[in-house]
């Protein structure tokens, strides 16, 4: 069994980045309106330069724990590329930014949030922030948490045996 790791609103402390740009907030799994959009894509880098999320250190390392102990057999950061292409350095960046912080965990692109299931094998385990991203992974045979914060998921990856 593998860990897959979302990035944004995982990792990586995306949704307030993204709000402080707009001075604005949505809610998780609400679709950011284009006129939001396209004020945080405007900045090229955006995903280079985002913040990690807080509890970030602490969930990536729980992880190695695992794989360190033999408990898992791989460690990957699943990521996903913007659905409408407008950030042409978004997949350079996010691998950028992993191997900054944490140069031993790959990345692995969907390449969209709707294809992450397709890299699911039977109880490999998926720690994202969409629901729905969740529910494919368990529909393709795998575990999921939908991720908010790190003690909520440390308290769900104990409850399953980890």
């Amino acid at each position: 069994m593998k860990i897959y790791l979302d990035m944004d609103d995982v990792v990586v402390d995306w949704m307030a980045a993204a709000r402080a740009i707009v001075a604005r907030n949505w809610n998780y799994g609400e679709r950011i309106p284009d006129s939001d959009w396209n004020k945080v894509k405007a900045k090229s880098r955006f995903y280079r330069d985002l913040p990690k999320k807080q509890g970030a250190d602490e969930l990536v390392d729980y992880c190695r724990s695992l794989l360190a102990q033999g408990r898992i057999a791989g460690l990957e950061f699943l990521t996903a590329l913007p659905h409408d292409y407008s950030v042409p350095l978004a997949s350079y960046d996010k691998v950028l930014w992993a191997h900054e912080r944490y140069p031993d965990i790959p990345v692995r692109f969907g390449p969209f949030s709707y294809d992450k299931w397709r890299h699911c094998a039977k109880g490999d385990i998926l720690i994202d922030d969409r629901a729905s991203n969740c529910q494919e992974w368990r529909n393709a045979g795998g575990l999921a948490h939908d991720y908010r914060q790190w003690p909520e998921c440390l308290e769900w990856l104990q409850a399953n045996g980890l």
